[in-house]
């Protein structure tokens, strides 16, 4: 009868570190975000260019990607977590673009 007790124990305070890595991970983002978003500004001002909107990545959206402005960092996790690239095209229009990354935890590691 012990078993079930520290199995479903260990179950909850395993989802208990995920739920808060998951926390981590989504505050990172959006630091990384904001970073993203002031670096594109910035030199969207110093040349004249007007400052992109973030969209989504759909699956075959073709990225003309000419010059790298900024792209954010990727986080040590495993799973999924969003990236931002920032780049400018190769007629010279800026645009800024949310991807999903598969974090590589397991590769790491040794």
């Amino acid at each position: 009868m012990n078993i079930p007790k520290f199995v479903l124990a260990a179950l909850l305070l395993s989802s208990t570190q995920v739920a808060f890595s998951m926390t981590s991970a989504e505050k990172t983002h959006e630091k990384q975000l904001v970073e993203n978003i002031k670096i594109t500004q910035n030199y969207a001002k110093q040349n004249g260019k007007d400052a992109p909107e973030i969209i989504d990545y759909k699956y075959g959206m073709k990225m003309d990607i000419s010059k790298l402005i900024h792209q954010t960092k990727d986080l040590e996790i495993c799973g999924p977590f969003k990236k931002v690239i920032s780049y400018e095209d190769s007629q010279g229009a800026l645009h800024s673009v949310r991807y999903t990354k598969l974090g590589d935890c397991g590769r790491s590691q040794g």
